[in-house]
């Protein structure tokens, strides 16, 4: 097998084993399908994952590179989660830097940031489409500075969009493209916002496939992104959840270290009011899948969203 095709057979993982394990026992999690309301128990290794989503098979060395670059962030992710269960909080600098760079890549890395780029791509073409026929193709050229008769203007556009094909393949490249594009610029707004630790005494939390949340029902339809997201929400395990509120006004350096030091930071006790929010929260921004510990079925809502 080529290094170009190797890629495409392999269990890809769009939220890390070691992350769902954390709802699991004995290499088992609870599974709930939005799309069927189907309830039933799985191997950890086989949810959450497509084969060979990852796969780059244009890469020139390795196909797995995309995949094979989230096992270090993951890693890191995995050791701040651990020192949070044993009860450090505030984090350093390093470790706040290193769970921010998980929350980031868990929110772009997933099925969800495709199928989004695939609908606003067809929402695009579409809208294109309507002004030609309205308006002619050598309109829509000339808007963009090209001179054509209205017959090559059309065939050129046919050429284009009338077959069918995307304009902008929404692939494993494109997909790491955008991840590399947005992780850099995200972190620093990230790690500028109010960072809340929220502790329930007993297991209360459920998680998803699309494991960060970027609003509460309430806020509404709006798309929302890691940047103007009103608050971001991450359940760590059962009985904690990692809460990012509004951005910090920095007036000074000082401020500045200090935010990065955790001094405004806290730690608050889990309620049924956090529960519910909090639980709401995975439900509402979930793409397929919930997942919760066998011991936690009475955790999943009686009426769900149904996804198609």
């Amino acid at each position: 097998m080529s290094h170009s095709s190797a890629g495409e057979g392999n269990k890809h993982h769009y939220v890390p084993r070691s992350y769902l394990k954390r709802w699991g026992t004995s290499g088992l999690i609870r599974v709930v399908d939005l799309a069927s309301g189907a309830r039933y128990g799985k191997p950890i290794t086989h949810v959450a994952m497509e084969r060979g989503f990852y796969a780059v098979n244009a890469h020139p060395v390795d196909s797995e590179a995309l995949e094979k670059a989230f096992g270090p962030v993951e890693g890191l992710a995995i050791k701040v989660f651990k020192k949070i269960d044993s009860g450090t909080w505030p984090l350093s600098v390093d470790d706040r830097i290193a769970l921010g760079a998980f929350v980031i890549l868990q929110a772009l890395r997933g099925p969800n940031l495709r199928q989004l780029a695939e609908s606003l791509q067809a929402g695009i073409v579409e809208r294109e489409n309507q002004r030609v026929a309205e308006h002619g193709a050598a309109k829509w050229f000339a808007e963009r500075g090209l001179q054509l008769t209205e017959q090559r203007a059309r065939e050129g556009w046919d050429a284009a969009v009338g077959t069918g094909e995307p304009l902008v393949t929404i692939d494993a490249a494109y997909h790491a493209r955008q991840i590399a594009t947005h992780a850099e610029t995200v972190l620093p707004y990230l790690l500028g916002r109010y960072w809340t630790l929220v502790r329930f005494d007993a297991p209360t939390l459920i998680t998803s496939d699309a494991p960060v949340s970027l609003h509460d029902v309430e806020d509404g339809p709006r798309r929302w992104g890691l940047l103007n997201a009103p608050s971001i929400s991450l359940p760590l395990s059962r009985t904690t959840a990692l809460v990012f509120g509004a951005t910090y006004s920095l007036e000074s350096e000082d401020d500045a270290e200090a935010l990065l030091g955790g001094a405004f930071d806290q730690v608050v006790q889990g309620d049924n009011v956090w529960k519910k929010r909090l639980n709401a929260r995975t439900v509402h921004n979930a793409t397929r899948t919930l997942f919760h510990h066998p011991d936690d079925a009475t955790l999943i809502p009686s009426e769900l969203p149904r996804w198609g």
